[in-house]
C-alpha cells in the first residue's frame, strides 16, 4: 500500500542522512537560513500589512482629509467648521474627530509633574470604532470638561492597575479629569500616521483620550477646538454605510468641500477632500519598504535552493550506481522520483522546524532593531497563520528543490553505470548543462540582491551626510511645560529670565535657546503669509511654517544668519514686531526682491505688522529628507510660549548634564514638567531609524547572496575537477603545464560567473524600478554600483575557481589514471 511504501522511504532516507552527517547538516543549514529569513520578514509583514486592525469591521473605516490644491497637499488636516459640514454626508454612519498632542498630567494626590500623552476625540468614536473599555464606560456628550479615559499600559505603569481606579481624578493640563473608563490592551487609536498627513516625526503610545469639545472661545482648553474655517489641525475618521464604496464616499464629500469652496472663498477657494481607507493611512507608507524587504528575502530563498539543487545534483550523480540497481530490480520511474522527493521533502520540514526555533528565539532581537516609528511594529508577533507560512513554505521548497535531481535520478544509464561500478561516476552532458544553468542563475540572484543591497546603502550615505541646516554635536535637547501659575506674558517673562539665567550658569553649558518646533523631532504648524504690497487673494495666500525663536536659538542650535540679523533682547513686547525668515521662504515668496525691511501678516489681512529683520539658512525640520519649506520665526518675548523645546550647547558631552539641568529646573520650580531629554544626535539618528533598519536587513540578504554565490561556484568547480580527474591525469602525461590546467578551470568558472552577472544585470535593470521609493541622492542605475557589484562577484567567483584548480595543477597523473 502507499502509505507502507511512503515509511519504507522515510526510513530509507534516514539512514541514508545518518550514513552523510555532513551533507545532512549543510542542506538543513542552508534551508533553515532561506526558510527562516523568509518566516522573520513574513511574521513582520503578516504583523505591519496584512493582519486586520484591532477594529470592528475595520475594512470600512477611512480617514477624512482635506486638500490644498495650491499647495498640492494631498492629506491636509481638516478645519472644525468643514468637519461638522462633513459630517452631513450620508456615506458615513460616523464621522469623528480627533487630534493629538502632549501635555503634563500631575496626579490629585500631588507630586511633582509628569509626562502624558493624550488626545482629543469627539463623542462617540470608540463606539464607531467597535471597542468597549474593560473598565468603566465610554465618555458622552454631558463628560465635555470632565472625563478621561485612559490607555490599558498607563492603567498598569502609572496607576498600578487599580481595579477601583474608575472615579479617580487626574490633573491634565492643571485640570481635574475623572477617570470613566479603562481601554483593552491592544487598543491603539489612533495611529501615529492617523494624526496628520505626515504623521509625527517619532513614535508613541497615547496615554488618554478626552472628550473633544468645539468652542467659540480663542482661549481654549485642552480636549477644546476653536470653531474655525482658517486653521486646520483636526482627522477625521468615520465608517462607511453598508454598501457605499470609498469611491462613492470620496464623490459625495468632494462635493460637499465645491460647495464649501464657493460658499466660503476667502478660507476654501482652493481646499477640497480626500477618502482614504484607515489600513492605507496606517501602513501606506512603509509597505514599500517591507514589499521591498520580501521581494530579497524570496531572492535568499531562491538562492538557497539553487544551492541545495546544484548539491542534490551532483549527489544524485554520485549515486547514479545505486539508482541503475534499483531500476534493473524493477523500480519505476515514480517510485524514483518520490523516493528523491522524500529525501528533500524531509530536509525542508526539517530546516522549516529549526527555521520556527530560530526565529522563537531570534524574534525578539529583530523586533530590537526596528524603529518605533514603523506603524503596527509592536505588534508583530508569531501565531499560527506564521506557522501555517512555515510549513507550507518548507513544503513548497522541498517539491522545488527535489524535482531537478528528482528527475536526473529517475533516468539512470543502467548499463553505462553497471559498466563503471569500480570507477567514479560522471554527470551527463544534460546534467552538466543544467549544473552550469544553475550557476548562472545564482550568481544572477546574487547581481540583483547585491545590486540592490549597494543602491541602499549609497542612498542611506547620501541621507546622512545632508546638511540639516543646524549643529546636532554637543547639543541637548529637552521639552517643558510651564506651570500655569505663570498665566500672564509678563510672568512668562520673568520665568524664562530666570531660568536661562540658571541653565547658563551651568558649567560646560556655552549657549541656551529653544523654539516651539525642533527640527526633526517634533510636528509643524503653519500659517498664511500677506505681504505688504503683494495683491494675492486670500484663499491663495502662501503658507509658511510658523516658529518661535526663544533666548539664544540661533547661536545655540548652530544656525547661520545668512543676511540681516537675529533676534535681539531689545525685540521685546514693547518694540515694533519683528520677524526672521529663512532662505527658501526668501525665494519663494519674493523672488529677486530684498526681504529685509519687508512686512507680513499672519493668517488673513488686518493683523499687526510684522518687520523681516534677518534671514536665516534652511533647516530640515520634516526630515532629512524632505526639502526645507518656507518658514519664519517671531521672537518670544513678543508672545512667550507655555511647552516649548529647549537646546543647550555644551562644550563636551550633553548626556553628561541631563542630571545637573534637571535639577536646575526642580529649583526654578517644582511643577515644571520635563520630557523628551536627549541629544540632538539621538533626535537625528532616529530620523533615519528606518531607512537603517532596511539597509540592515538587505545589506545582510546581500552579503549572504555573494557567500552563497561563491559557495555555488566553488562546489561545482570542486565537482568538475573530481569528475575530471582522468582527464587532467591524461593532459599532464602528456605534457601539459599545470599553469593550463588552472587557466582551464579558472576561465570555466569565470565564464559561468560572467554569464551570471550578464543576467543579474539585464534583470537588475528590469527590477530596480521598484527601488525607486528607497532610494535618495542614488540614480536608479548608479555607475559605481553598477559596476562595483558585478567586479565584486567576478572576484569572489575567481577565488572561489582557484582553490580546486590548485587542487589541479598538483594532480599526479599516475594516481589519476589509477582511477
Amino acid at each position: 500500500m502507499w502509505w507502507q511504501s511512503l515509511a519504507m522511504d522515510v526510513r530509507y532516507a534516514s539512514r541514508m542522512f545518518a550514513r552523510n552527517p555532513v551533507f545532512t547538516l549543510l542542506a538543513i543549514v542552508a534551508l533553515t537560513l532561506g526558510i527562516g529569513a523568509n518566516t522573520a520578514i513574513f511574521t513582520i509583514v503578516h504583523g505591519v500589512l496584512l493582519k486586520p486592525l484591532p477594529y470592528n469591521d475595520p475594512d470600512r473605516l477611512v480617514m477624512l482629509w482635506s486638500t490644498n490644491t495650491l499647495e498640492h497637499r494631498e492629506r491636509d488636516t481638516v478645519a472644525p467648521r468643514d468637519f461638522l459640514d462633513f459630517r452631513s454626508a450620508t456615506s458615513f454612519s460616523g464621522l469623528h474627530a480627533t487630534y493629538g498632542f502632549l501635555v503634563p498630567a500631575t496626579m490629585a494626590s500631588g507630586g511633582g509633574a509628569e509626562q502624558m500623552i493624550v488626545t482629543a476625540v469627539t463623542p462617540g468614536t470608540f463606539e464607531m470604532l467597535g471597542r468597549a473599555p474593560v473598565l468603566g464606560r465610554h465618555f458622552t456628550e454631558a463628560d465635555l470638561q470632565t472625563a478621561v479615559v485612559v490607555s490599558h499600559a498607563f492603567w498598569q505603569s502609572r496607576l498600578g492597575g487599580d481595579p477601583s481606579v474608575i472615579g479617580r481624578v487626574l490633573n491634565i493640563q492643571f485640570r481635574p479629569r475623572t477617570i470613566v473608563g479603562v481601554m483593552p490592551p491592544d487598543f491603539v487609536f489612533p495611529y501615529r500616521t492617523m494624526l496628520g498627513p505626515s504623521g509625527f516625526t517619532r513614535a508613541f503610545q497615547v496615554d488618554g483620550w478626552l472628550p473633544l469639545a468645539f468652542v467659540d472661545a480663542d482661549g481654549r482648553a485642552t480636549g477644546e477646538a476653536a470653531l474655525t474655517r482658517s486653521a486646520r489641525f483636526l482627522a477625521a475618521v468615520g465608517r462607511l454605510k453598508a454598501g457605499v464604496s470609498v469611491e462613492q464616499a470620496r464623490a459625495e464629500v468632494a462635493g460637499i468641500a465645491r460647495h464649501l469652496s464657493e460658499t466660503y472663498p476667502d478660507t476654501n477657494r482652493v481646499v477640497g477632500s480626500n477618502v482614504v481607507p484607515v489600513h492605507e493611512q496606517t501602513v501606506g507608507a512603509v509597505r514599500p519598504a517591507l514589499l521591498l524587504l520580501v521581494g530579497g528575502v524570496g531572492f535568499v530563498l531562491l538562492m538557497a535552493c539553487v544551492n541545495l539543487a546544484n548539491l542534490l545534483l551532483a549527489r544524485s550523480t554520485a549515486r547514479q550506481r545505486e539508482m541503475a540497481i534499483r531500476s534493473a530490480l524493477g523500480a519505476g520511474r515514480r517510485r524514483l522520483v518520490r523516493q528523491t522527493l522524500v529525501e528533500t521533502l524531509m530536509l525542508s520540514l526539517a530546516g522549516g522546524i529549526a527555521a520556527l526555533l530560530f526565529m522563537r528565539f531570534g524574534m525578539g532581537a529583530l523586533l530590537a532593531l526596528a524603529p518605533p516609528e514603523i506603524p503596527r511594529i509592536n505588534e508583530v508577533s508569531p501565531n499560527a497563520a506564521v506557522v501555517a507560512f512555515t510549513f507550507g513554505l518548507s513544503l513548497l521548497t522541498g517539491a522545488l528543490i527535489g524535482l531537478v535531481p528528482a528527475f536526473a535520478a529517475s533516468r539512470p544509464r543502467v548499463q553505462s553505470s553497471l559498466k563503471d561500478s569500480g570507477r567514479g561516476s560522471t554527470a551527463g552532458p544534460s546534467q552538466r548543462r543544467l549544473r552550469a544553468g544553475l550557476v548562472i542563475t545564482e550568481v544572477a540572484l546574487a547581481v540583483v540582491l547585491t545590486i540592490g543591497a549597494g543602491l541602499l546603502l549609497r542612498s542611506f550615505v547620501s541621507v546622512v551626510t545632508v546638511n540639516p541646516g543646524f549643529r546636532a554635536e554637543n547639543l541637548l535637547t529637552l521639552q517643558i511645560t510651564v506651570p500655569p501659575k505663570y498665566q500672564n506674558a509678563d510672568h512668562r517673562r520673568a520665568f524664562y529670565a530666570n531660568l536661562f539665567g540658571r541653565l547658563e550658569s551651568l558649567p560646560g553649558v556655552s549657549s541656551v535657546g529653544g523654539t516651539t518646533r525642533l527640527p526633526l523631532g517634533s510636528t509643524n504648524v503653519s500659517t498664511r503669509i500677506v505681504i505688504e504690497g503683494h495683491s494675492v487673494p486670500t484663499a491663495e495666500l502662501p503658507e509658511a511654517e510658523f516658529r518661535r525663536a526663544i533666548h539664544n536659538y540661533f547661536p545655540a542650535m548652530g544656525i547661520r544668519i545668512v543676511r540681516g540679523r537675529g533676534f535681539d533682547p531689545k525685540d521685546g513686547p514693547a518694540a515694533p514686531p519683528v520677524a526672521v525668515i529663512n532662505e527658501t521662504m526668501a525665494r519663494q515668496m519674493f523672488g529677486g526682491e530684498e526681504p529685509i525691511g519687508k512686512r507680513v501678516q499672519f493668517g488673513t489681512a488686518g493683523g499687526a505688522w510684522t518687520t523681516i529683520v534677518g534671514v536665516v539658512g534652511d533647516v530640515r525640520h520634516s526630515g532629512l529628507e524632505t526639502p526645507p519649506a518656507p518658514e519664519i520665526y517671531i521672537y518670544y518675548l513678543q508672545n512667550p510660549p507655555v511647552n516649548p523645546f529647549l537646546v543647550l550647547r555644551t562644550a563636551g558631552n550633553p548626556s553628561d548634564l541631563i542630571s545637573a539641568v534637571r535639577s536646575e529646573l526642580r529649583t526654578v520650580d517644582p511643577e515644571i514638567a520635563t520630557y523628551d531629554v536627549r541629544p540632538m544626535t539621538q533626535v537625528r539618528s532616529e530620523s533615519v531609524a528606518q531607512r537603517r533598519f532596511i539597509l540592515l536587513i538587505v545589506g545582510t540578504f546581500g552579503v549572504l547572496a555573494l557567500v552563497m554565490a561563491a559557495v555555488g561556484v566553488f562546489g561545482v568547480m570542486e565537482l568538475i575537477v573530481s569528475e575530471r580527474t582522468p582527464e587532467i591525469g591524461i593532459r599532464l602525461a602528456l605534457g601539459a603545464q599545470p599553469s593550463d590546467v588552472l587557466r582551464v578551470i579558472v576561465l570555466h568558472g569565470l565564464s559561468l560567473a560572467g554569464l551570471g552577472v550578464i543576467v543579474g544585470l539585464a534583470a537588475s535593470a528590469l527590477l530596480q524600478p521598484m527601488l525607486a521609493t528607497q532610494l535618495y541622492g542614488v540614480r536608479l542605475l548608479d555607475p559605481p554600483t553598477v559596476a562595483g557589484v558585478p567586479a565584486l562577484l567576478l572576484a569572489a567567483a575567481a577565488v572561489a575557481c582557484y582553490l580546486p584548480a590548485r587542487r589541479a595543477m598538483k594532480i599526479d597523473p599516475v594516481d589519476a589514471l589509477r582511477v
